[in-house]
């Protein structure tokens, strides 16, 4: 009898260590990342405000123009901002999930990270003078292999097919001007 319940307290035992171990973990400063969650998204959500007020005035008769979106996007980021900021005050923390299969959730792929950071500071960099369709294709490619992506061929079409149906799409199906860059003559 004893040996049936003996598993449960094991389990027990381990959900017990498990918050000590948060517990102090939380103490040390463990969960600074949510701090700095928390100030990351209040100041994209300040700058996408403080966009969205620059922005001239509308003309229109509804009233609405190019700031609206970014001012109500900009606002509703302060506020998530702000009751994260709350929530983290309070103690409550964000808790990791159960990961699938063999996935280490305690470490950051820090390479992966520098991959991806790096194809967005490509686009940022090269889309007016490359053109739209070079700088996302570069920038698609190098997400799918931070991603993981170890089919170089295939997630480079991909890549190109996708920058290629997004121009084309703002381009030609809503007449919204997307730069062509190096490309200007062929498209």
């Amino acid at each position: 009898m004893s040996d049936e319940s003996s598993p449960v307290v094991l389990d027990e035992e381990d959900d017990g260590a498990r918050a000590a171990a948060q517990a102090a973990a939380t103490r040390s400063g463990a969960g600074i990342g949510e701090w700095i969650v928390a100030a990351g998204v209040f100041g994209i959500g300040l700058t996408v405000l403080l966009d969205g007020l620059g922005q001239r005035q509308s003309t229109s008769a509804s009233g609405i123009g190019a700031g609206f979106m970014p001012i109500v996007v900009g606002s509703a980021l302060l506020v998530l901002a702000v009751v994260l900021a709350v929530q983290l005050a309070r103690g409550k923390r964000g808790e990791p999930e159960q990961a699938e299969g063999d996935v280490d959730v305690t470490h950051a792929n820090w390479i992966a990270l520098a991959i991806a950071v790096a194809g967005l500071l490509f686009f940022l960099f090269t889309v007016e003078p490359l053109g739209f369709i070079p700088a996302t294709t570069v920038m698609f490619y190098l997400i799918s292999l931070a991603m993981g992506s170890r089919r170089f061929v295939i997630a480079f079409v991909i890549a190109l097919a996708t920058a290629a149906i997004i121009f084309f799409s703002f381009t030609k199906l809503l007449s919204i001007d997307l730069p062509a860059g190096i490309l200007e003559g062929l498209i």
